[in-house]
């Protein structure tokens, strides 16, 4: 008892220390403790996946993992995967395998979703894939008559679960062995030199040095206006949300994957000892295999989020909108989104009680072309100079950390 307790007492220690190797000790010791102690809720989770065990045999060890992380969230996973099918509206041809899909759930964004569209076609996104979860703004009429857009609808109630498994089912039906770009409505992904280099020859750099999994760390984007401002270019998102913070982020190794935080939320609505984060770590570009399952901010196996062999792009995040509003309300009041919207709740909370909040301060850096990205404090440019050099060595040879 008296070991347990030292082990306990030197968890908290860690857990309020922001060294990165800390947290990585703090977040190894987390994974292992859940490992190994079989709790009740960790012998149904063994049960429930080894009772579908024959539905899920592709990805079933990886499921074993994420049970170990998301220990309340494997039944509501599989009951998605299972019984609450995404109804395929419209199905294109495949593309080539070198040409990634895009894939993203959406639910009421028409803007934000007509950007997103707009933004990668010009990049060279020639196939998209949405979920439609019950819109309607207009939305899925939108998505419904675009022809290079695949059309799926889910009718269930949203979770970021959920999300996972009915994304699951669409790359169920295009397959694996191929390219995906997994984004949320209110992303654009960007790379340094993306205006002289495609899409297409992002992935034949990636392929050459054998990686198959980009961090992507997301950054805010903001006006120089008032959070939710309404102005006469509101609706012109990409030119009014034009700042980003470049000193404010932080990036550290955890047992499984790279975790970023920081950012011009963390300066605004976290007071100094919180220790809530927002997960500012994805690997949105994957070569999706049929054994690796694709989270929200981490890919199983374990280990894989680590093969990236320092190649990095960037998600591009448009929040504070002024119609997000009235829907962070709601998601506080329905509770939907991680943690029970406690996110939103921290938004709200500080804005009401002061809204003439500006993420815009004098350390904003106006993004003028994607090279301006490479200006943020953690981006690790080796990769990244070979890909905008034009280099093609098969080695690369990089720190990380």
């Amino acid at each position: 008892m008296c070991f347990k307790k030292k082990i306990i007492g030197i968890f908290h220690k860690v857990r309020k220390n922001r060294n990165p190797y800390l947290l990585y000790i703090r977040s190894y010791l987390s994974y292992m403790i859940k490992k190994a102690r079989l709790t009740k809720k960790s012998k149904i989770n063994h049960y429930i996946i080894s009772k579908y065990e024959e539905q899920v045999k592709c990805f079933k060890h990886e499921l074993y993992q994420f049970s170990y992380v998301h220990t309340d969230s494997v039944g509501i996973f599989i009951n998605a995967y299972l019984n609450e099918p995404v109804i395929p509206v419209k199905i294109l041809s495949l593309p080539p395998k070198k040409e990634p899909i895009l894939l993203c759930l959406v639910k009421n964004d028409i803007e934000r979703i007509k950007l997103q569209v707009e933004y990668h076609r010009k990049i060279g996104i020639k196939h998209f894939a949405y979920i439609d979860n019950m819109s309607d703004d207009g939305t899925f009429e939108w998505l419904k008559k675009q022809g290079d857009i695949s059309l799926f609808v889910a009718n269930g109630i949203y979770n970021n679960i959920k999300q996972r498994a009915w994304n699951r089912q669409v790359t169920d039906i295009f397959g694996y062995d191929r390219w995906y770009l997994m984004l949320d409505s209110d992303e654009l992904f960007m790379y340094p030199d993306i205006e002289r280099k495609k899409m297409t020859d992002f992935i034949v750099f990636l392929e050459k040095n054998k990686i198959n999994n980009v961090f992507s760390p997301i950054i805010d984007m903001y006006s120089n206006d008032k959070l939710f401002a309404k102005s006469e270019n509101s609706h012109d998102i990409f030119s009014k949300y034009c700042y980003f913070d470049i000193d404010t982020y932080k990036k550290a190794r955890s047992c499984s994957k790279y975790v970023v935080d920081g950012g011009p939320r963390a300066r605004i609505f976290l007071e100094k000892n919180d220790l809530f984060r927002w997960a500012l770590e994805k690997y949105a570009l994957v070569k999706l295999s049929k054994e690796m399952m694709v989270g929200s901010h981490q890919n199983y196996p374990y280990g894989y989020s680590f093969e990236t062999k320092g190649a990095i792009a960037f998600l591009l995040h448009y929040q504070f909108l002024p119609d997000d509003y009235e829907k962070y309300k709601a998601f506080i009041v329905s509770k939907i989104h991680v943690n029970g919207s406690k996110g939103y709740k921290k938004y709200m909370d500080k804005f009401n009680q002061n809204p003439n909040l500006s993420f815009y301060y004098n350390g904003s850096q106006k993004l003028n072309n994607s090279m301006d990205l490479l200006k943020i404090n953690i981006v690790d440019k080796v990769v990244l100079e070979k890909f905008i050099d034009g280099s093609t060595d098969n080695a690369i040879k990089t720190n990380n950390d």
